[in-house]
């Protein structure tokens, strides 16, 4: 029974870990390295993260400074960004450089992405709870006393509302973030 507690606690967590990353992806009028960790460079014969082949600064508050290892990777990093889905405006600066500059939001702009993480949000809690009702099963499955079966169960359901709680927690921060200008 304990086993099985670990194993769904792990699910859950690597589900909002997942959701953590994707919703870093939801840019805000603040800059943030982070929006730029799914982008792959074709470097060295494979694809690396561009933090392994670039140093990401923030030298203003909506700015993000790329520089580079190799300053011959320019191209490869401003084709990476163009093709990333994140629609970004940058500039390439003395061919070493490129700065991303994130322009205020509006209001508009703002509801939507609101509109947006509530969307994603909602996907995750939907994953939470199949995490729960996998851990269900599989306890069903073990035969166990009624009552020892109720309290595994109980379990489980305060585990997912943990989880949920939490997941609705960081939510309402981005939110808050989302909606300051």
């Amino acid at each position: 029974m304990d086993a099985l507690i670990l194993e769904t606690t792990n699910c859950m967590d690597k589900i909002i870990q997942n959701y953590e990353k994707e919703i870093s992806k939801i840019r805000t009028g603040r800059a943030n390295p982070d929006i730029l960790d799914h982008v792959k460079i074709s470097a060295y014969g494979n694809f690396e993260p561009l933090k392994s082949v670039a140093q990401i600064k923030v030298p203003e508050a909506r700015q993000l400074l790329i520089k580079p290892y190799d300053p011959n990777s320019i191209k490869v990093i401003v084709e990476a960004l163009n093709h990333s889905g994140l629609n970004l405006q940058f500039t390439v600066e003395n061919n070493n450089a490129i700065r991303i500059t994130f322009p205020v939001l509006t209001e508009d702009v703002r509801k939507r992405l609101v509109r947006d993480l509530a969307k994603i949000t909602e996907e995750f809690r939907i994953k939470i709870r199949n995490c729960r009702r996998d851990a269900i099963q599989k306890l069903k499955t073990q035969n166990l006393p009624e009552d020892n079966e109720k309290k595994s169960e109980q379990s489980i359901q305060k585990l997912t509302d943990e989880k949920v709680n939490l997941i609705n927690n960081i939510d309402k921060d981005k939110v808050a973030d989302l909606m300051q200008i």
